[in-house]
Formats: structure tokens, sequence, C-alpha cells
């Protein structure tokens, strides 16, 4: 059976979940479940249903939006943040199973850009949207809109780039992170895909883009005045292309659509393509195998398709290489993901009040920097290190700064602290009776917790003991629960019935959320 045929084992919990943790920022077992009456092939056509764009960030102080406004905040600092509070919200949103928004943040650590670069945050703010509407769509069409982004000229430098004095940031991150990659160097400034030569004739090809100061701050302006009318000369690893100059009101987009056939016509650039979607949604490791079974044909449904996505992510995510035991739960959990997968599977609904809101949203971003995934402010233009710095790749989200505070925020949601406001303390006894079908039975309710919890990867017996008669049991007689927990089910008012099931509880989950095996999607 090939790698990329249609999976044909059990659709279950397990394989459900697993498609819903790599594509959606959800996890609890009440949306894996939608998943199982779906059906394998229903659930993705649900996850690749188009979703109408969110509503409009808003401006806490005033309940008004500003992203549209046609001149930029004079402190526009704080509403940078509010952007990435608004991003977070559409995370959280679990009135939807859609593969929109972890395709959107994987655009976003893609076609990277830096909020406190761009400086402006009605361009933050667009350069996501535009990120999310084609998040699904054609990736030419994608990488067109991306370079024309005002965020992007700005990022990048693209709005300094005239034929007096080019530019060439862009012209070089298009090919070598965006599109076809640097492949082997050949010589110094000559690699297999591209060389220095082409990076200064794309530079050429893009001059004279502009960001607007005043006006609609979603679209950009070209220049013509601005740009290089001179033919473009390609090396040989473009077949000796030559982009004829032009000169007009549409001769920066009639170039920027001849560079980038050119480029998408190049073989290597859907294998790129392909590349990253893979280690964003399945693994990192890219061995020849894999290679020859997954990244080439799915790059060859890529090129056949006009570079469209949907097609692409239909087949892998139906495949049978998808479900492989060897890649559920073989991903660690990203911050956004670590953070997201609390909040809703502790069933926390967000403050009505958009001051309250914003709060909240707010400090739950400042734990995603922490845990060193800033929204909107990867560390470079290469986006987060975990996607694509060997050999580590996902292990680089756990280290000695961000395990603690891992931890930290999970105590946090049991025992409560100043990181979040009192409204999130996690009440353990009416999870466990939402969770478990038992939960006076010590071993029905760890094994619903760790369904819930810690579904990707299956707890050993001695791990299961360890938590029944070490944890729960308080390193008395397991027997014990069933009475502590009878006694509070008798009188929940009693203070002291109460007190003692609640403290069992949040020892058993506090144990829980610190298992190496928590951390794993």
């Amino acid at each position: 059976m090939g790698a990329l045929d249609h999976y044909s084992g059990p659709w279950d919990v397990r394989h459900a979940g697993h498609l819903l943790r790599r594509t959606t920022f959800l996890c609890s077992q009440r949306f894996v479940e939608q998943f199982v009456q779906l059906g394998l092939d229903g659930a993705i056509d649900q996850l690749l249903t188009d979703q109408p764009p969110p509503d409009l960030p808003l401006d806490p102080a005033t309940g008004q939006t500003w992203v549209n406004e046609t001149t930029r905040k004079e402190n526009d600092a704080p509403y940078r943040l509010y952007v990435k509070a608004w991003w977070l919200e559409q995370m959280l949103r679990t009135d939807r199973l859609s593969i929109t928004e972890k395709m959107t943040l994987m655009w976003h650590n893609f076609f990277a850009t830096e909020a406190d670069i761009i400086a402006d945050s009605r361009l933050q703010y667009h350069h996501n949207a535009t990120l999310r509407r084609y998040a699904l769509g054609n990736l030419k069409e994608l990488t067109y809109r991306v370079t024309i982004d005002p965020g992007m000229l700005r990022y990048l430098n693209g709005d300094q780039n005239t034929a007096q004095k080019p530019n060439e940031n862009y012209a070089r991150e298009l090919q070598e992170l965006f599109t076809i990659g640097k492949g082997l160097e050949r010589a110094p400034g000559d690699y297999t895909n591209y060389t220095e030569h082409d990076v200064q004739q794309a530079a050429r090809v893009l001059t004279g883009w502009r960001v607007l100061r005043t006006g609609d701050p979603s679209t950009s302006v070209f220049t013509p005045a601005l740009h290089d009318r001179g033919d473009k000369q390609f090396s040989a690893a473009y077949s000796n292309r030559v982009i004829r100059g032009r000169t007009g009101t549409t001769a920066g987009q009639d170039e920027l659509n001849d560079l980038l056939d050119m480029i998408f016509s190049q073989e290597e650039t859907a294998r790129f393509f392909v590349r990253k979607l893979y280690r964003w949604l399945v693994f990192y490791r890219i061995d020849e195998q894999i290679e020859n079974d997954i990244i080439e044909p799915l790059a060859a449904v890529l090129r056949q398709s006009n570079y469209e996505i949907k097609p692409v992510l239909r087949i892998l995510l139906a495949s049978q290489h998808f479900y492989d035991e060897q890649n559920i739960g073989a991903m660690i959990k990203s911050p956004l993901d670590f953070i997201v997968n609390i909040m809703t599977t502790a069933g926390f609904s967000l403050p009505t009040n958009t001051q309250d809101k914003m709060r909240l949203l707010t400090a739950l971003v400042s734990i995603a920097t922490a845990l060193q995934q800033n929204p909107m402010d990867p560390p470079s233009v290469a986006g987060w290190p975990a996607y694509y710095q060997s050999p580590d790749y996902y292990r680089l989200w756990i280290n000695s700064a961000t395990l603690p505070t891992r931890y930290s925020l999970t105590d946090t949601i049991i025992f409560g602290s100043r990181q979040l406001p009192r409204a999130y303390i996690l009440d353990v006894l009416a999870f466990v009776e939402r969770i478990s079908r038992n939960p006076g039975d010590y071993t029905q309710l760890i094994t619903d917790l760790e369904h819930e919890l810690i579904p990707a990867y299956p707890l050993t017996p001695e791990q299961r003991d360890y938590l029944a008669r070490s944890v729960l049991a308080a390193g008395g007689q397991v027997y014990e629960w069933a009475q502590i927990w009878a006694a509070y089910k008798a009188n929940p008012n009693d203070q002291t019935a109460r007190g003692a099931a609640q403290q069992r509880l949040q020892n058993l989950l506090r144990t829980m959320f610190r298992m190496a095996e928590y951390q794993l999607m």
C-alpha cells in the first residue's frame, strides 16, 4: 500500500484526534467526537471549508476598530499588542472546526514579518488578513499578494527599492525563504536553484512599489517613475530567462507576474512548499524515503493543480502516512498550541466585556512570548527556529527557560496566580465530572483524564499506577479515593469534604500537566 493511498484503518478517537490536533488549535474529546461522527472524508471536508473573515480588531478604550483608518496611530505600540490579542482570540474559537487558523499561522511563519519592525498596527493586521484570505487558496496568488503587501514592503524594505537605488532584501528572501530555496552552494554566491545575479535581477523587477503614508492601509501603490524599465536577464538556473522591461502604470504588476511565473515553473519550488507543509503538519524529519514517497508526488499534485493548496492538503490529511503510528504524538506542542489547548480543554470562555477580554488576551500573549512564540513577532524573517533549525526542530520549544513557564501556566490554571484573572482558575470538581464517566472510580478517572489531557501518547501501566497510588491516593490506599469522592458527593457544601476531594484532584491534574507526554501532540 502506498504512503499516500487513502487511509483505510480504524476511524476512532485516536486517529480523529490526531487529525484535529495537527490541523486546529483544539484537542478536547468533545471536538474529537465530532470528527469521529463525520468520518475521515467528512472531517477533512469540514476542515477545508472556506470560512468568513472574522470581525475586525477593536480598540478596548472606544469599542471601535482603527485598522482601516487612513493614518497611523501616533502611539501605535499598544495597538500592535491589540492585533496580536485579536489573533489569539481567533485561535481560541471553539465554534468552528477549520484548518484556516493553523494555516494562517503557517503562512505567517513562512512569509514571516515582525510587527515591531513594521511599526504600524494597521499594516500588521492587513498582512495577517491577506495570509488568512489566501490560506487555503492558490500559492502563486498568495505570493503575489504578499510581495506587494504594505506590511511586507515595509518589513523587507521593498518600499525603498528604486531603479536609482535598488534594495535586494525582498528579492533575496523571495527566493531563499519564500519560494524555491537555495539548494546546494556550488560556488560563493552561486546556488543550485538561483545565483546572486538572480537576486539582483529580481530586485530590479520589484522596483517602484510604495506604501501609502495616508490612505487605504490595505493596499500599496506602484510608481512607474521609480521602476527599472530595462530588461532583466536571469542566469542558467532559470534557463537564462529574460523578463522584458515595461513602462506605464501596470509595469510593476506585469513584471512581477513574469517573475513569479518563472520561479513557480521550477520544479524545486513545489517541493520547497511541500516540505514546509510536511514539517508543519506531520513531522520534521525528511529522509530519502519521505522525499520519494511523499514530497515528490505531492509536489507533482501541486504543480498539476497550478499551485492550489487544497488538493495537496486533502491527499496528505487522508493518507496512510499521515496516520502512521510513528507520526501520532511525535510533535511537541508549540507555545500557541499549548496555551489554546489548556484554555479550551478547561472550557474557559472569553469575557464579554471588551476591556476585560483584552486584559486576558494580552496576558496570554505575554505568556506566549515568554514561551518563545510571540505571535506576529517571530525572531527573524526565517520564522521560528523550531520549524527549520536542524537537528532539533520542535525540541527547541522545550528548554530551561520555557519548561518552567509551561509548568507555571498549568499551575496557574489549577491554583491561581497573578498571571490570569481569578475567573480562570479551573473548578477541578466540575471538570472531572464533565470529563469522567465515574470520577469515584480511580481507574476510570485516570483513564478518562488521560484520554482528555494526554491523548497523543498513551501512558504505561506503571505511570497510571503511580498517578493512582502516589498522587491521587497521596501514598495511601487507592480505595480511599472512592470514600473521599463519596463524602463530597453526599454533601457538596461541606467544606472539609469538598476541600479533601479538591486537593487530591488538584495534585493529580498538576502532575498530569507536568508529564512529558502532555507536551506532545
